[in-house]
């Protein structure tokens, strides 16, 4: 019969969509960051270890990330349920930094947004 039950085909492929790649959820702000913007920027360490980065693999270079750095009680209040890095494309105003990092945090890039808020 020629069944492959341990192959997934999934409705996507089925219908001849490319698949979506699945982005991995916001996470804790990597410590690499934090510290940047605690010693270099000298924000409130109180108020940058509470922000979430929300990150995806370029498509172009899979050693670098994008990543969006936002406030998750930002998000809260405007009714925003951040579930990855995508969401925030319709939301510009609660990204307070972007930029990329390599794989391994070594080297990155912050770029404070000009939609930022005062912290």
């Amino acid at each position: 019969m020629g069944w492959k039950f341990w192959q997934k085909n999934t409705r996507t492929e089925s219908v001849g969509h490319a698949p979506k790649v699945k982005l991995p959820k916001p996470k804790e702000l990597p410590e690499h960051m934090g510290m940047y913007l605690v010693v270099k920027e000298k924000m409130d360490p109180d108020w940058v270890w509470s922000l979430k980065c929300a990150k995806r693999l370029r498509e172009n270079d899979k050693s670098l990330f994008d990543f969006r750095i936002f406030s998750e009680s930002d998000a809260a209040e405007a009714g925003v349920n951040v579930s990855n890095y995508d969401v925030l494309d319709n939301h510009i105003n609660l990204i307070l930094f972007h930029g990329y990092s390599d794989k391994h945090g070594y080297d990155f890039h912050i770029e404070k947004d000009a939609t930022e808020k005062a912290a």
